[in-house]
């Protein structure tokens, strides 16, 4: 399978999860764009899973009122659900202290495919950190970043304005009024 999926007209985040089920083979294909990320027992699914979800957005002004194009920056997560994992005392029994995870190798693998990327849009993708978290459900690392892209109006096309540049008169219809004068184009 081709390492890099950008079909045309994509949007950003679906893209991405396309692109980090093909970066993170474990995930065996888990990987999903979603509206909102958060865990409680009912919503825990086969584990590892990645998801991008959107946070926010902002723009400079534009630099003129009349203008069509803004730069946007949309701030977004990659998170990604391990399974939970606590240290084991000699005896088998689990300690309160939660497995070390190597966040080191899925940000360094995050990092060097996500800067190699051909976006759809041609945002240009800025890491701004990552956290951790671990709770008995999963253990979460999020990495946010920043996507900047111009937007443009969308062209309306209304083409060419209707004129006419002659006018229609017959003998028996020609009104004098919108005919030019001097010139009578009805014989």
């Amino acid at each position: 399978m081709d390492a890099r999926v950008t079909p045309a007209k994509q949007k950003f985040l679906p893209a991405l999860a396309e692109q980090l089920a093909l970066w993170f083979p474990e995930l065996n294909g888990r990987a999903l764009a979603v509206s909102e990320v958060s865990i409680n027992k009912d919503n825990v699914p086969t584990l590892p899973l990645a998801m991008t979800a959107f946070i926010r957005s902002t723009a400079s002004p534009p630099a003129t009122s009349k203008s069509q194009m803004f730069e946007i920056v949309d701030t977004f997560i990659v998170d990604f659900w391990l399974e939970p994992a606590r240290y084991k005392k000699a005896n088998g029994t689990e300690t309160p202290f939660w497995s070390y995870y190597d966040y080191e190798a899925i940000r360094d693998t995050l990092l060097a495919n996500i800067t190699r990327w051909e976006t759809p849009g041609g945002e240009r993708i800025a890491y701004r950190g990552m956290t951790i978290e671990a709770e008995p459900l999963a253990v979460t690392l999020t990495f946010t970043f920043m996507a900047t892209f111009r937007w443009c109006a969308p062209k309306t096309d209304f083409g060419e304005p209707f004129t006419v540049g002659f006018n229609l008169c017959t003998p028996e219809a020609c009104i004098p009024d919108p005919c030019p004068e001097p010139v009578d184009p009805c014989p």
